[in-house]
Order: C-alpha cells, then sequence, then structure tokens
C-alpha cells in the first residue's frame, strides 16, 4: 500500500515538474536556510528552516542543507554535516522519507555547487541567498515561485494528517494553560507551563504565545509575559500553537472569571462564532466570509450597548472594524500564516483587495483540500477607540465598562477534507 508521505512526494514531484517546464527550468535547488546575527554579534538567532525545504521533507533542524528536485529523477538531499566541534551536529532522524530521497552528506556549500556546476543554466534556486554569482542557479525567480506557492494552498493527505497531530499537541498544552490560569499562575508562567506541557523550548513553538491576562488581551500580538498577578484576574486569551514535522498548529481561547455582562456578551459571540462557522462550504469566496464575520460583531456590539445604532447601521458606518480590525482567518501549513492566499491563479496575478479589510491575508473561496483558520474576536483598543473618542453613537460608559477584560477570540484551523469540512481544533480537543 502507498503511504500518504509518498503519495505527497509524487505530487509534490508532479507539482514541481510542471512548474519548472511552465518557467525554462529543469531542476530546482531549495536551501533549509542559516541562523542570522544581530548587528556586530557572533550570537546567532534560533534557526527557523525554509517552509519550501519542509514541505518535502520532516527536517526541520537541518541548517545549510539542500533539497535538488529535477523533472524525471529521484529528489536528492544533501545534508550539512559540518566539521565544527563548537555546535552539536544535526542528527540524521530516521523516518520514511530516507526510501524517497537519494542522499549525500556535505560538509560545506562546495560540496553542493561541485554537484550542479552542470546544471546551473538551466537551475533555479529557492531560499535565503547565500551567493550572488549565480552558481547555484537563478535567485528565487518570482513567476516559479508563485506557481508553486499558489500550489501550496492545496494539501495532501499527510500534510492534513500532520496538521491534526499538531492540533492534538496543542490542546493538550491548551488544557494545561487553562488549569494554570485557574490554579493563580501568572502569564510567564502559565507560558512556561506550556513550553513544559509540549517539552520543548521556547526557539521550537511555530510563533510566540500569546498569553495575556485583561487589558492585554486588546494587545493582538502580546507576548510580553507579566511576572506579577494583575490586582483583578478579569480574563485570559491564549493564542498558542504546536509544530509536528514542519506543521504548525493555531489555536486560541478566551476564558473569564466570574459572571458579568461581558461574559454574557463572549456567551453571545460563541452563539455568533459556531453560526458562522457552520457557513462554511466549498467555494464560498472567504472574503464574504470575513463579512459575514463583521455583519455578526456589529449585531454584538449593538445588542450589547457598545453602539448606540442598531446591527445595520454599525456595520455600514464600519464600527466593527474598530473592534475587529484584522482578518478573520488565513491558510496554515508549513506556515502559520500560510502563503498564496492573494493569488488569483499560478501566475501570481493578485486578487483585489477591498479597502474596508485590508489586513484580510486570505482572498480566495474555500476549496477542497485547502486548510484554513477561523478567528474573528472583539478588542477594546485603546489607539483605535481615541480615534473616534467625540463620536455619539457609542456608548462610552458601556466601552469603559468592558475595556479592562480586552477582549476574546476563539480560532479553530479548518480542513476542506476532500470538501468535507473538519475541524481540526475541535476534534484535537475532542480527542483528549
Amino acid at each position: 500500500m502507498i503511504s500518504i508521505y509518498q503519495q505527497h512526494i509524487q505530487k509534490l514531484q508532479q507539482t514541481f515538474e510542471s512548474a519548472l517546464q511552465e518557467n525554462n527550468f529543469e531542476s530546482v535547488l531549495i536551501y533549509s536556510g542559516h541562523s542570522g546575527y544581530g548587528f556586530r554579534d557572533d550570537n546567532a538567532y534560533p534557526f527557523k528552516t525554509n517552509p519550501h525545504f519542509k514541505y518535502w521533507l520532516p527536517l526541520t533542524k537541518q541548517p545549510e542543507s539542500f533539497v535538488l528536485v529535477e523533472v524525471g529523477k529521484k529528489p536528492h538531499l544533501f545534508l550539512n554535516q559540518k566539521l565544527d566541534y563548537w555546535h552539536a551536529q544535526p542528527q540524521l532522524p530516521d523516518g520514511e522519507w530516507q526510501q524517497h530521497f537519494d542522499l549525500t552528506i556535505i560538509t560545506n556549500i562546495a560540496d553542493v555547487k561541485n554537484a550542479v556546476k552542470d546544471k546551473t543554466k538551466s537551475l533555479a534556486y529557492i531560499g535565503l541567498p547565500i551567493t550572488q554569482d549565480l552558481s547555484l542557479g537563478a535567485i528565487n525567480p518570482a513567476l516559479l515561485i508563485n506557481q508553486i506557492e499558489y500550489n501550496r494552498a492545496y494539501k495532501t493527505e499527510y500534510e492534513i494528517e500532520c496538521l491534526r497531530v499538531a492540533n492534538f499537541m496543542a490542546a493538550k498544552a491548551h488544557v494545561v494553560a487553562k488549569d494554570a490560569f485557574y490554579a493563580g499562575k501568572t502569564e510567564l508562567e502559565i507560558h512556561q507551563a506550556y513550553l513544559e506541557s509540549l517539552n520543548i523550548r521556547e526557539s521550537g513553538l511555530p510563533y510566540n504565545n500569546i498569553i495575556a491576562f485583561n487589558h492585554n488581551a486588546s494587545v493582538l500580538h502580546y507576548d510580553d509575559y507579566q511576572t506579577e498577578q494583575p490586582q483583578q484576574r478579569l480574563s485570559f486569551l491564549i493564542d498558542a500553537g504546536a509544530e509536528f514535522n514542519g506543521y504548525n498548529a493555531d489555536i486560541s481561547r478566551t476564558y473569564l472569571n466570574g459572571t458579568s455582562e461581558f461574559q454574557q456578551m463572549f456567551d453571545a459571540y460563541q452563539v455568533e462564532y459556531f453560526d458562522l462557522l457552520s457557513e462554511i462550504e466549498v467555494n464560498k469566496a472567504y472574503f464574504d466570509f470575513h463579512d459575514s464575520a463583521h455583519r455578526r460583531i456589529s449585531k454584538l456590539l449593538s445588542e450589547f450597548d457598545i453602539v448606540k445604532c442598531d446591527a445595520q447601521q454599525a456595520y455600514e458606518k464600519g464600527y466593527s472594524q474598530l473592534f475587529f480590525p484584522c482578518g478573520v482567518g488565513h491558510y496554515i501549513g508549513t506556515q502559520v500564516h500560510d502563503v498564496g492566499g492573494h493569488f488569483a491563479n499560478k501566475q501570481g496575478e493578485l486578487l483585489t483587495k477591498d479597502p474596508r479589510y485590508p489586513h484580510l491575508r486570505l482572498l480566495r473561496r474555500m476549496e477542497k483540500n485547502t486548510v484554513f483558520t477561523v478567528e474573528p474576536g472583539i478588542y477594546f483598543i485603546d489607539q483605535l477607540l481615541d480615534s473616534v473618542k467625540d463620536n455619539t453613537d457609542f456608548n462610552w460608559n458601556r466601552v469603559e465598562q468592558f475595556k479592562p477584560y480586552g477582549g476574546f477570540r476563539l480560532e479553530d484551523s479548518i480542513a476542506m477534507n476532500q470538501g468535507n469540512v473538519e475541524n481540526l481544533s475541535i476534534d484535537a480537543f475532542n480527542k483528549l
């Protein structure tokens, strides 16, 4: 029986061969990447693998390595094991991948240059530039990359399975974080508990965890973990993920302490959230889905007396954008914010952005075998609210009442698995 990983490699080989031929290349060399350094500093930043490299291989700790993909040939891995007694060398991990790649151990980039020296006229190179003399091929040709990244939206069963595992890992850690919040831990202690539950260091996260109490939840990418308790622990927003074989989970949850009118609004939001999820279907425009989220948030703003006008007026006047300024979601895969969401076709022509929603990362339709997140929220952001502080359509007493809670959101990853709607995040929690 052909494994799902073998099917994945076969699909990638077909996709890459087609892209290479259409762009007049015969092969592509994909660089895993290397660590960068701060200005006048020899202390390296944590290494992050090129997403195009881990698209082929479940290897995320192999810097300065290469995959060579050629038309009609088995892909070739050049794995760097340089002579360096200062650092531990990455070990060659076991796995099925070894059956599907030719393997050459290298000690420096010159070995790769020598291996491809007769191919450079028809060779493309994808990754961080490491040479400008074109000895490794045409550097990051835009049309080739556009075609590959357009197709990266369509996930194989192997990719969806990796995303399932990543979501299960993240869900377990989320439960640990939730328990730590209700046990009275600080933001930093909850973050540390999350890492401990995954048995990783901070650099092993797909993105910086958001561990936010109270008004900190209004900071969309908050990661300034406090070490002391606030006077009141009103709310806890967590946005945190996990990585498996280079594929990422991205889950958000919100928890509140005690009962309040803010809790009533959060309860009503959850009804709207799951109603929004019920709109998901093949061929639906993700832009329309995002717009529906704004209509639902406008309804909540009116129902809970945050604005004095009705829901339709709040929507038409754009008030929901003050409380929900970001996009309702994005593609997810080897990158948390996966690529290709603005492409109209494989040539890389861009879909037209609507000026109302400049931060929406996904404009394509909900297609079979794509995976995207859904994360509408309501946030009381000082900077945005200050911009309309003289507007009498707002109930400023209510705004001041809710500001200390910061805001809330839920976030799940949705796989359109053969067209069937699969909530990877909720399914992961249900398996615990």
